[in-house]
């Protein structure tokens, strides 16, 4: 009873932890890239342009292959009545973007929170608490968890999926899954399925219940995918259907780069997790444990047979592995009076907290600074007088490091992403200002035209010394050219 008096006062508090790292991440990186962009424009577009189809951004830049719009159709609709209080109350239109990605961060906080009470309900109050403790003091985490990229859209319902499945609520469990699966990421087939084997093995469900469970979610999920996005893209189309088609089969998804099979392994879980990854074998003394690790490594496994990887390709993963992290740390805190060793183990647990935070800070600072785009963006409108009439051009680099719809913040302006105009080209006269990389030769080729207004700086690389150990060196990105009068 004391355990459940002591768990229930720290709830809110965790709670509110959850959000404030999350948001945190958020505010201190407001821009966005260019893998996050597709999802974003769409949000921007729904919530500004709504049904005039015309003018939305996925028709003029498509991308390779095209993405769902069931995400953001989903996060316009909850954050609209903020969007128009933020509209009425004539606040800048970023704030939009802001709104939007917060959203989505609160979708996840919540999906964690609803593990975090199984996980309670489970192992106990000490895991859980220390369950929060540990996935808050991560930098990836909480710094995709606002990010507008398909793997963060599915991450909340994959988190409910095997939460259910922990909870051997195996109808929400299929349902959700097939679900995520047939409309944001068909890679998840391979986590799903280990869990789906685990459990028939196990006899916790029977073929037929399979069955019943998964054939009406996977038309229901199709049937939605492809009526909503065939209007949207305005032809029949499933599109995870065509990613998975453009990255297995056609196995294009190298064109962006590969990397060796364990990578995942020694490369992103180490920076993913951090010292918690120290924990997890310690984990592994509580044999339940064992259950929730087969189908997580055995899922980066099979994955790891695609060339091309990336860390947030995983993410899903992080939160299972903080779970056996935490009943570790629980492990060696509640024997603390045993010996002399497991007070050493306990001053590990809290350091490995500490060297977490630290971590995420160089992390998070280092972000900060590589948005050169979507700061020289914010510069313009800051240091142009919004009566004036402005025509600016945005180069690629700055589109790709943070320039958004969201940012287009002057309805009297014209902002222009072309990619087809040279900058040898006298077209580039008819610019007023110009949104560019930082480039020596370019700016002289301009310097008739144009002159510098001012230069953006972002992360160049990290200096090792001996105090400060580490220093983040700034060099210039972009720079912002107004015409000359």
């Amino acid at each position: 009873t004391v355990m459940a008096v002591k768990s229930s006062v720290w709830a809110i508090p965790l709670l509110i932890l959850l959000f404030s790292v999350s948001f945190m991440h958020l505010f201190s990186c407001p821009f966005t890239k260019v893998e996050e962009s597709f999802n974003l424009q769409a949000a921007h577009d729904l919530l500004y342009h709504r049904f005039d189809l015309d003018k939305y951004d996925h028709h003029e830049f498509p991308g390779v292959v095209p993405r769902t719009f069931i995400g953001p159709l989903a996060i316009s609709t909850v954050c609209s009545p903020v969007v128009f209080l933020s509209s009425l109350l004539q606040l800048p239109k970023f704030h939009a973007q802001l709104i939007v990605r917060a959203s989505l961060g609160v979708f996840v906080v919540a999906a964690l929170w609803y593990m975090q009470k199984e996980v309670r309900r489970q192992f106990g109050s000490t895991v859980s608490f220390l369950f929060c403790l540990t996935c808050t003091s991560q930098f990836h985490l909480n710094f995709y968890s606002t990010r507008t990229l398909p793997n963060v859209f599915a991450l909340p319902l994959v988190l409910v999926a095997f939460t259910s499945w922990m909870a051997n609520k195996h109808g929400r469990f299929i349902s959700v899954s097939a679900f995520v699966i047939i409309v944001f990421r068909s890679e998840l087939c391979i986590l799903s399925g280990l869990m789906l084997l685990i459990s028939l093995q196990r006899r916790k469900i029977g073929l037929l219940g399979l069955l019943y469970y998964a054939i009406p979610a996977g038309i229901l999920s199709l049937a939605a995918t492809v009526a909503v996005d065939s209007f949207f893209w305005r032809r029949l189309v499933w599109p995870e259907g065509e990613v998975l088609w453009y990255n297995t089969v056609l196995n294009k998804s190298s064109n962006w780069g590969i990397s060796p099979f364990l990578w995942y392994f020694y490369s992103a879980l180490p920076r993913g997790l951090g010292c918690s990854l120290l924990l997890v074998p310690f984990g592994l003394l509580d044999r339940r444990m064992k259950l929730l690790l087969i189908p997580t490594v055995g899922f980066i496994l099979v994955y790891s047979l695609l060339p091309h990887k990336e860390l947030r390709f995983i993410i899903y993963t992080f939160p299972v592995f903080n779970l056996v992290a935490a009943r570790g740390c629980s492990f060696i805190l509640s024997n603390y009076q045993k010996s002399w060793l497991y007070k050493l183990g306990s001053a590990v647990v809290v350091a490995q907290l500490l060297a977490n935070l630290a971590y995420s800070s160089l992390c998070l600072f280092v972000s900060h600074h590589n948005y050169p785009g979507g700061q020289a963006m914010r510069e313009l409108h800051q240091l142009v007088p919004e009566q004036r009439d402005v025509f600016v051009h945005i180069d690629t680099f700055a589109a790709e490091t943070g320039v958004t719809r969201f940012l287009e913040q002057n309805s009297n302006w014209r902002y222009d992403k072309r990619e087809d105009v040279s900058f040898a080209s006298p077209e580039m006269k008819m610019y007023s200002h110009l949104v560019m990389e930082f480039n020596d030769t370019k700016i002289k080729m301009l310097q008739d035209s144009h002159r510098p207004l001012t230069f953006i700086q972002g992360y160049s690389k990290l200096v090792f010394s001996w105090f400060p150990p580490v220093r983040v060196r700034l060099d210039r990105k972009t720079v912002l050219l107004e015409r000359r009068t």
